[in-house]
């Protein structure tokens, strides 16, 4: 799948919902990053490094679906600086 196909709006509505949902879940059952376990802080502007951000569990890069795909929560920074690899261990964790 190219990142054009990804990318070239095909739902994303649906992908946006299931980024406030987890973004929601995040504030109500205090959720952390999936990846340093640290807390996020839901009402930070968007660009600030430590703010939400919703992960994709297989990434967009190397086939992950859009919508179908399981999102996690994550700082901005963590997400970034983890890239396209899809080596976290999450097992336990729970959240979709």
């Amino acid at each position: 799948m190219s990142s054009r196909s990804i990318r070239d709006g095909k739902g994303k509505a649906a992908y946006k919902r299931k980024r406030e949902q987890l973004k929601r879940r995040v504030q109500r059952e205090g959720l952390t990053c999936h990846i340093c376990g640290g807390g996020i802080d839901v009402t930070l502007d968007r660009r600030d490094r430590m703010s939400f951000t919703a992960d994709h569990m297989e990434p967009l890069a190397r086939g992950g679906h859009l919508v179908r795909n399981e999102l996690r929560p994550a700082h901005l920074s963590c997400n970034a600086r983890r890239g396209d690899t899809a080596s976290v261990d999450v097992s336990g964790w729970g959240a979709s």
